[in-house]
């Protein structure tokens, strides 16, 4: 299956999700990369600084990478305001599954449930019209928030692997949960 990625959108009453260009990339944005609350649990963000050149080159990447989406989060009441990131990598047909992710760099937006309604008009996406069996998302057992989101967009914790990823200091224990698709066309499993 090939996405399009030029006229995707997803949206709600509140948000709107469209896959990310270099138009698309904002000050607001490269700042909030380097922010250290907004980067804590970001893996691969806070090992270099961000600038406009390196998030230009991860966009451009994820456009070019036929099994990569990686959203904007955009406000529905001002269309052009980025909030955050929804990244989908590992897209897999053989499997049906893919991993997810979400980064909300507009600090003054978290907690009012942005993140959450990100989540799940992507797992209805992956699910309902991509027809993905499987999405896995890794989170630090230290990150409470991250696991409450997934488990409110209703992950479930699948396992844990301890000392997974360095964190600062010391290397610490990751979750990963899991959602199902409860309406997986079986049918999609025979050999042409």
């Amino acid at each position: 299956m090939i996405i399009d990625k030029e006229s995707l959108l997803l949206e709600n009453d509140h948000i709107c999700l469209r896959p990310l260009n270099i138009q698309h990339i904002t000050d607001e944005y490269v700042l909030g990369l380097n922010d250290p609350e907004v980067n804590r649990f970001l893996v691969d963000v806070r090992r270099n600084v961000q600038t406009r050149e390196l998030v230009e080159k991860y966009v451009q990447s994820s456009l070019e990478t036929p099994t990569a989406l990686l959203f904007g989060i955009f406000m529905k009441n001002d269309s052009k305001r980025m909030v955050g990131t929804i990244h989908i990598s590992g897209i897999e047909f053989l499997h049906f599954t893919a991993s997810i992710g979400v980064c909300l760099f507009a600090r003054q937006v978290w907690k009012k449930g942005y993140a959450l309604q990100a989540i799940r008009l992507a797992k209805e996406y992956l699910f309902g019209v991509i027809g993905l069996h499987y999405i896995e998302a890794g989170v630090y057992a230290k990150n409470i928030n991250s696991i409450n989101l997934f488990t409110r967009a209703g992950f479930i914790e699948w396992y844990r692997v301890k000392d997974r990823y360095r964190h600062i200091d010391s290397f610490e224990e990751v979750i990963y949960f899991a959602a199902i698709n409860p309406l997986f066309d079986t049918s999609l499993l025979r050999n042409p």
